[in-house]
Order: C-alpha cells, then sequence, then structure tokens
C-alpha cells in the first residue's frame, strides 16, 4: 500500500524577508522533524505551500521565496520530499488548461484551506499515491505506530461497509482530547467547544474502535484514493472543509469512520483577537452555505455539531452573536473592531446560490482531471519539486 503523508504549509509574510524566520516555517519544520519517530519509513511526503504574501503573484518573487523555503528545508534529512509551492502553481494550471480544464485549472490553487487540500491530492494522484494522510504543520506525531495505526482497516469493511477513510483526535497539550470549556460570555449561543465535546464524548464512550461520526479534523486524516480521486474538497467553503469532506462524500456513499486509536499532539499558536473575527465571519458563511446544501442531498445525522448550528436557529444565533461581539470590543474601547463584527450582518442575509450543483460541477470536473493525471504522473511538472 503506496503512502502518503501531506502536511499544507501556510506562510502568511508582510515581507518575502521574513520567510526562513516566519512562525510558519518553524511549525513546519517541527512536524516534519517528529516524523522522524515513525517506524514505517515507506512514505512519500508532500508538502503543499502557500505564499500569502503583499504582492505575492510576481513570478521573480515567488520563486526567490521557493528558492529560500527548498533551502530551509534541506536542513532536514528525513527522506525524498514533494515541496509544491505557490511558484509550481502556474505549470500545473497551464497543464490543466491545456487538457481541456478551461474553467477548473483557475478553481484549483493553494490559498484557502480547501484548495490547498485539493492540490495536495492532485499531487497525492500524481505519484500512484494508495492512501493519502493529512497532518496539519501545528501538529506532531507521537505514536511510532502512526502509520501503522492510520492504515488499518483502510479500504476493508467494517461491519458490513467498506471503509474509504478515517478521521482521528486531536491531543491537547496537557494531554487531553476534550477541548478546555470556552469563557467567553460573546459565545452564550454559539458555544462550539460543547457540542463538539460533545461528539468526543460520544466517540470516546464506543465500545467499537471505528465509530460513526459527523466530525472529522482535518490535521488528522486518513483518504483511500478510490475515495479522494471521486470526491474533492469543496473550493467555495471558508472554513470546516474537512467536516464538509464528510458531508459530500456520505452523500456519494463512501464511508468515514472516526478511529479512536488515531492520535496526534495539536500545539497550535497563541489565538488571539483577529482569530476570533475570522473564526466567527468564517463560521457563520460555513455554516449558512452547508445548511443550503444539505438541504439538496441526502438526509445526514450530524447532531449535536455540526448539527446544532444547521438548523433555522442559525440566523437568530448569528446575529445575536455578532452583536454581543461587538458589543465586548465596545466595553473594551476597541470601536474599529466593533464594527467589523457588524459586518457579519450583511453575510447572514446575502442571498446564496446553488451551492450543491457548484460542487456537483467541480466534481465532475475533478474525476476527469484525477483521470488524466493517472496517465500523465505530472513528470515534467514535478521533476523540479523534489528535494
Amino acid at each position: 500500500m503506496r503512502k502518503a503523508i501531506i502536511i499544507p504549509i501556510y506562510l502568511r509574510l508582510h515581507r518575502p524577508e521574513e520567510l526562513v524566520h516566519s512562525e510558519g516555517l518553524r511549525l513546519a519544520k517541527r512536524a516534519i522533524e517528529s516524523l522522524k519517530i515513525l517506524e514505517d519509513r515507506d512514505y512519500t511526503l508532500i508538502l503543499p505551500v502557500c505564499f500569502d504574501v503583499e504582492r505575492g503573484d510576481e513570478e521573480g518573487l515567488l520563486l526567490n521565496m521557493d528558492r529560500a523555503l527548498r533551502e530551509s528545508l534541506k536542513a532536514i534529512r528525513d527522506g525524498r520530499r514533494l515541496v509544491f509551492t505557490s511558484y509550481n502553481l502556474r505549470d500545473l494550471r497551464g497543464y490543466l488548461k491545456q487538457r481541456g480544464f478551461i474553467d477548473f485549472h483557475s478553481q484549483i490553487g493553494l490559498k484557502g484551506f480547501p484548495n490547498i487540500r485539493n492540490a495536495a491530492l492532485l499531487l497525492a494522484q500524481a505519484v500512484s499515491t494508495d492512501v493519502a494522510i493529512f497532518i496539519d504543520s501545528d501538529e506532531v506525531i507521537e505514536d511510532s505506530d502512526y502509520l501503522g495505526i492510520a492504515c488499518e482497516h483502510i479500504h476493508q469493511r467494517w461491519r458490513g461497509r467498506m471503509v474509504y477513510g478515517k478521521g482521528g483526535f486531536y491531543v491537547n497539550p496537557d494531554g487531553n482530547i476534550l477541548l478546555p470549556p470556552s469563557h467567553h460570555w460573546w459565545r452564550l449561543f454559539w458555544n462550539k467547544t460543547k457540542w463538539m465535546n460533545g461528539v468526543w464524548e460520544r466517540i470516546l464512550s464506543s465500545r467499537r474502535r471505528l465509530v460513526p461520526t459527523p466530525v472529522l479534523l482535518g490535521g488528522n486524516l486518513v483518504l483511500h484514493r478510490d475515495l479522494f480521486r471521486s470526491v474533492p474538497f469543496d473550493p467555495y467553503i471558508p472554513r470546516g472543509e474537512d467536516t464538509d469532506y464528510l458531508i459530500n462524500a456520505s452523500q456519494f456513499g463512501f464511508a468515514i469512520y472516526f478511529d479512536k486509536e488515531l492520535r496526534v499532539k495539536h500545539l497550535h499558536p497563541e489565538r488571539k483577537g483577529e482569530y476570533f473575527y475570522e473564526e466567527l465571519r468564517w463560521d457563520i458563511e460555513r455554516f449558512l452555505y452547508e445548511r443550503e446544501k444539505i438541504k439538496s442531498g441526502k438526509s445526514l445525522d450530524l447532531d449535536p455539531y455540526p448539527g446544532y448550528f444547521l438548523k433555522r436557529s442559525l440566523y437568530p444565533k448569528a446575529i445575536l452573536t455578532s452583536l454581543f461581539l461587538s458589543l465586548d470590543h465596545v466595553v473594551k474601547g476597541e470601536w474599529k473592531k466593533a464594527g467589523g463584527f457588524l459586518h457579519n450582518l450583511h453575510l447572514i442575509f446575502r442571498k446564496r446560490d446553488g451551492g450543491w450543483l457548484r460542487y456537483l460541477q467541480f466534481k465532475e470536473d475533478w474525476e476527469r482531471a484525477m483521470e488524466a493525471i493517472e496517465k500523465d504522473r505530472l513528470g515534467k511538472i514535478l521533476e523540479d519539486c523534489w528535494i
């Protein structure tokens, strides 16, 4: 079974010179270093890298950052790695356009959570991967048998159904799996922590190792090729692409389970006020989008999370939470930030058309692109990406 470990890397920079000293690169190196503990060394490491920087589309600028990144990663001696950056993206898009994917080629990118995952899956297909294993850059592997656990039961029957994918737990720095309770008063109607912990408690209490789940965590995710060459991540969703992937896969009859033994240590950086602003805005967009999407497909049991946010009560919850968070910043004298949260009201009432239909069209193009890449292997495009 040919395996690929995929670590998406986001490098958000003000200036290109910051790259070699950036937190994003430091976290990525730590994640890559942690792979040395693995007993099974038979895998390909795929590193899709997004350069998120002002003037980041200039070819010369991207080339310089690409070279600086590769030079920095060469210091980590841990097998052969496929490094695919924003500089390489133009060649991949050119290939897709040449093969007749006129609209599809522009939808393949590295900026945005679903996009960088889709680009990675195209690369996994190009190197003939059977199992793609996603790990986020702010995580580390602590179990030497992680790959053995990840691949166990994949593409085998479990209680009458074929296992096409598995999700696993994040272990917090303190060793716990349950998330610490949220003490932010403005989350009165938006307490995601409470409902996510409800899912984890239900899974942990199961007597079985593989458990049906309404949630996936993208930083500990295993996908078999029969699944990922048919089902892409949804490029139109701003956040929560992992659980959304579960929804999409389920619509097409693919079973993805939660594996209680599959675990990674999650060591995310400190989250500041800007994070909560983006999180709430993206969550509102995501839940409104998914609410419309599931109306067009099969009925799924998504309770307690994300189902709590996909009911009709989503609208008042989103409005009140935005107002509460705005008020919280008013009290702190942060008037500009307070006004930013009121912008969420515009998102709530914005018209949304054809989420599921747009995704179905993307999926159709995705399957044809996967067939082309399986045949062509992208040899010339990838030959300079290996380090």
